[in-house]
This record gives C-alpha cells, sequence and structure tokens, in this order.
C-alpha cells in the first residue's frame, strides 16, 4: 500500500480518495479475502490521518467489501454465492431489457465503434485485466447505447461500478484465456446486432453474461445452476 498521491488538481475529499484506493487494492486481489484492515496501520501506510480511513472502511463495509471484527478491525470479505447470483440476476435483467430496446438502432457509426472495442481489446495485453475490463465495459455500454432509455442506462452504468460486480468481472478478464473467448463472443453478437436479428443478439448475450458469472461461481466452489433465472423473472421477454 502506498502513501496517496497528492495533487492540487484533485479537490475530491479525501475519505473518497482513501475509499478509491481500498476498493481498488480489494477488486484487484491485492487485498485478499481474510485481510486485516487496521486503521492505524492504514492511515500510516497512506500518509493520511484516522478519519478519512474510518469513512472510507465505513463505506466499504456498508458495500459489503469489508466486515467490521470488534478486536480485530475490519477484514477483507470473500465473493459469496449470493453476491455472485444477485448481481448476475439484476444484470442480466437490465442488459436483456436494454438490449431488445437497442434493436435496429445500431447505425453505421456505432456498428463501427463496437468493431473498433473488438480490435482493440483483441490487441491488447490479455494479462492487463484493468484494460481488459474498461475495454469490455465499454463494449458493453455501446452495444446498449441506442436503447434511448437514460434511466436504464445510469442504472447499468452504477452495476459496472458497483464494488463487488468490479471483483467478478476483473476475476474473470485475469484469465488471458477468457480474453479471447470474449473477443470471440463480441464479434458474434457485432454480427447479429449488423444483422438486426434480435432473437440471436438475446441469445447470445445471454450465453455471454452466464459464462463469466459461472466461472466465477465455479471458483467459489459454488453451483452454476444458481445462476438460473426463471422465465418469469426476465423483464426483457
Amino acid at each position: 500500500m502506498k502513501p496517496l498521491a497528492k495533487s492540487a488538481r484533485d479537490g475530491r475529499p479525501l475519505a473518497v480518495r482513501v475509499y478509491e484506493n481500498l476498493r481498488d487494492l480489494i477488486v484487484t486481489g491485492e487485498l485478499a479475502a481474510e485481510s486485516q484492515l487496521v486503521q492505524e496501520q492504514i492511515a500510516d501506510s497512506l500518509g493520511v490521518s484516522r478519519t478519512p480511513v474510518r469513512d472510507g472502511l465505513n463505506r466499504l463495509a456498508h458495500e459489503g467489501l469489508v466486515t467490521w471484527v470488534p478486536g480485530s478491525g475490519y477484514v477483507v470479505n470473500e465473493l459469496t454465492r449470493q453476491d455472485i447470483v444477485e448481481v448476475y440476476q439484476v444484470r442480466l435483467n437490465l442488459e436483456l431489457l436494454a438490449t431488445r430496446l437497442s434493436s435496429g438502432r445500431h447505425d453505421a457509426a456505432s456498428l463501427s465503434r463496437l468493431n473498433t472495442l473488438i480490435e482493440e481489446m483483441a490487441a491488447a495485453d490479455p494479462r492487463d485485466a484493468a484494460r481488459q475490463f474498461e475495454l469490455n465495459r465499454r463494449f458493453h455500454r455501446a452495444l446498449i447505447e441506442p436503447c434511448q432509455n437514460s434511466l436504464l442506462l445510469k442504472m447499468l452504468d452504477n452495476l459496472w461500478d458497483h464494488p463487488v460486480n468490479r471483483r467478478i468481472t476483473r476475476s474473470y478478464v485475469h484469465d488471458p484465456g477468457n480474453v479471447d473467448l470474449m473477443v470471440q463472443e463480441h464479434r458474434e453478437m457485432l454480427s447479429a446486432a449488423a444483422a438486426g436479428d434480435v432473437d440471436r443478439l438475446l441469445e447470445l448475450s445471454e450465453h455471454h453474461l452466464s459464462t463469466g458469472y459461472t466461472e466465477a461461481l465455479d471458483a467459489s466452489g459454488q453451483s452454476p445452476s444458481e445462476l438460473s433465472v426463471p422465465e418469469t423473472e426476465r423483464l426483457a421477454e
């Protein structure tokens, strides 16, 4: 853990910067599950007072990334089955709805942008999980951009930014083999969008999402069957 860099241009509250620093360390796995986080030690490492550290840890606890253990300080939580299932079910419903609403609205410019993002992902270092995560996010955002529902887009943006979802998706793209698979699936999704084949696009999108979250469940020792979503619960159907 390195001291926070001081910048006159960064006017954000110190507690926010501490929170984001700790969040990113947890998301990337640098702070592994069961790691103990002691306020005094973190404050010394970051070169800040205890107050912003306490506020940052409280926010992490509220988001479920850490837990307060009396006498031991805060402890980094493991990803649970429930975490993965809840994020998957919400994202599946919202993204399929946005995909359906975007059907037939992809013009030449949007299709070209999607293709560019795919090629950037294919050319980027597959071991650069941060870069791959961002390109993956930008592709999915561009795919649903034409849905013309600002509230829906905002909800999906917030879901992408949620620390739990960041941990899930970053852990998936961390495997170079998964990046190759994502590139292939993204190309198939682009082809369906270009053809205006909404049924095929929805089918590909659901399979694409289930692949990543199923692997997250496998890694946590849980059953992939937990990801099944009853037909009656799918908002996009």
